[in-house]
């Protein structure tokens, strides 16, 4: 504030200067006049009053908002957001006037909680993320989860469940214990489980630039008794079946 006063009087300052240096002009005989200097000061005086008037602009509008236009700026953006949310609730009646996608976001929210839930049993947890995965919600945490389902279960219905949910997801450090249970679900040239099978198919083809499981995938591609899942093996490594007539 005492910056902004000592601007002010400044201004004044040089406004009477001013004045003055065009009194002394008037009074001078035009024989004593120096032309050339009396416009040089001029000059100078006009530079530093504009130069004194920008601080002062600059300075001024850096002053704090009083807090009066601070409430009404505040009212009237309270004012502005309420209009929004009137007009958002107003346009979702009129395209969900049965509250279908109110109601299908409170299941997607109850189901993610449960999903995350690593105390619910593991059936119920890949439920949940199931319904995630339908309506692509399923994060970190809920893939998490169900892939501890997959590693812990003991029946391979169970894993198969829980492996369908995130096959399309699966990351590095599932490679290993698929590849162990597909080569379980394959030994000796038996081959058990399809559900499962068809899933660790879908999961291994995130990987099929490993030689290992290119080699798994070609192997169930040629002998897989079950079309399906050969046909899918075929595709996750760019080979086609020619069935035979």
């Amino acid at each position: 504030m005492n910056k902004q006063k000592n601007l002010i009087l400044i201004l004044c300052l040089l406004v009477f200067g001013l004045g003055f240096a065009l009194y002394n002009t008037a009074a001078t005989k035009a024989s004593d006049l120096d032309v050339s200097e009396m416009e040089a000061k001029i000059k100078e005086l006009n530079e530093s009053l504009k130069n004194l008037s920008e601080e002062y602009a600059a300075l001024k509008s850096n002053l704090p908002v009083p807090v009066e236009e601070q409430l009404v700026e505040m009212k009237n953006k309270i004012s502005e957001l309420d209009s929004v949310v009137t007009d958002q609730t107003d346009l979702l009646r009129k395209l969900d006037p049965n509250g279908i996608l109110e109601d299908t976001e409170a299941w997607i929210s109850e189901s993610y909680e449960q999903a995350v839930n690593m105390d619910q049993n593991g059936w119920a947890r890949v439920s949940a993320a199931e319904v995630l995965d339908r309506y692509n919600r399923l994060d970190e945490a809920a893939y998490q989860s169900v892939s501890d389902v997959y590693l812990t279960a003991e029946n391979g219905r169970m894993k198969a469940y829980a492996l369908g949910v995130i096959k399309d997801h699966v990351t590095e450090d599932l490679k290993e214990p698929m590849m162990d249970n597909l080569n379980e679900l394959t030994k000796e040239g038996e081959f058990t489980n399809g559900w499962l099978t068809y899933n660790l198919v879908e999961g291994l083809g995130n990987f099929s630039d490993d030689p290992k499981v290119e080699e798994q995938l070609q192997y169930l591609a040629v002998n897989h008794p079950d079309v399906n899942i050969a046909r899918k093996a075929a595709e996750k490594i760019g080979l086609e079946i020619v069935e035979e007539d």
